[in-house]
């Protein structure tokens, strides 16, 4: 393939962070770099590397976040504070609760505790308690249907939303009315909250993962640079940093290729600059293509070796 075929194309990793190079994470630095004994051997590891980042412990982190943020604002308000959805959940279980509990006071002369607690809301909505709750409302429902096993014993809990309206304004008992409304409103804000949740979570990924991707481009090229430096210094006759460029370009997509041409045939990243090669013997031996060659040989075994 011709250089130019190699080298015009857009870097994929480069053109990734178009959308966000310039935003606030470019005011933060990358971590320092260990001193590396394989330096170009880890580049195969970048994208293994970013993907281990993106973990299940995210999920963690997003509630860590969203905790910090309530309390901010819970401090700043004096009071606890809730979403719009989270509120009405907790209403219709509150209500649903209170309902349930009166009639199996009335009926079966004990109430009806629940594991999930209002406070379990604070600071913010998680799906572990969804399934906490649907848990107790499923135990209430069973009640509800020992109570009352003419009226929602018949009645299927996998009725739709408009089906258990309807069904609660026949009902004559304005106890189970309001625990049959408010179970399918326990349902529909339950769903809400859990929307609400995956669309922070995605919206937290995008963030973290920009971040990872931005200091990663940081790192990478820190260490073009200093590859390119030790280059320099030994005053070979080639542009240092786009043959360094170029290799670093070419082993997001094929390492081992890439790596394998940079210590035979260096000289595919940047040509030998043949101006540059000096004249052995004062002079008197002309420049030929062996010397390039030959240099070109002398690169590659020193990349090999190189350690910065």
């Amino acid at each position: 393939m011709a250089e130019k075929d190699i080298f015009d194309e857009n870097d994929d990793f480069e053109k990734l962070l178009d959308s966000f190079i310039n935003d606030k994470n470019e005011s933060e630095n990358a971590e320092d770099e260990k001193q590396e004994e394989s330096p170009f051997a880890k580049l195969s590891d970048e994208s293994e590397k970013l993907n281990e980042q993106i973990s299940a412990e995210m999920e963690e982190d997003l509630s860590a976040a969203l905790t910090a943020g309530k309390e901010e604002a819970s401090e700043q308000q004096n009071m606890p504070t809730l979403g719009a959805d989270e509120s009405e959940l907790a209403q219709a279980f509150i209500n649903f609760q209170s309902s349930v509990n009166k009639l199996a006071k009335e009926n079966l002369k004990h109430n009806f505790e629940c594991l999930f607690s209002i406070d379990d809301l604070y600071p913010n909505y998680k799906p572990s308690l969804g399934r906490l709750i649907s848990n107790d409302i499923v135990n209430g429902w069973v009640l509800l249907s020992q109570m009352f096993p003419n009226e929602v014993g018949k009645f299927s809990p996998s009725s739709s939303d408009e089906e258990f309206l309807n069904f609660a304004e026949k009902l004559q008992n304005q106890d189970l009315q309001l625990a049959v409304i408010s179970y399918v409103e326990i349902l529909i804000y339950m769903e809400s909250c859990e929307l609400g949740y995956q669309a922070k979570l995605i919206r937290y990924q995008e963030t973290h993962i920009k971040k990872i991707m931005y200091e990663e481009y940081l790192a990478r090229k820190e260490r073009q640079q200093k590859f390119a430096d030790a280059l320099k210094k030994r005053n070979f006759p080639v542009d240092a940093e786009r043959l360094i460029s170029n290799y670093f370009r070419v082993a997001q997509k094929d390492f081992d290729g890439a790596y394998q041409a940079l210590i035979n045939n260096p000289a595919i990243f940047a040509p030998i600059d043949f101006s540059k090669i000096k004249p052995r013997f004062f002079g008197l031996i002309k420049v030929t293509p062996k010397d390039g060659i030959r240099i070109n040989a002398e690169i590659g075994k020193f990349l090999k070796k190189l350690k910065v």
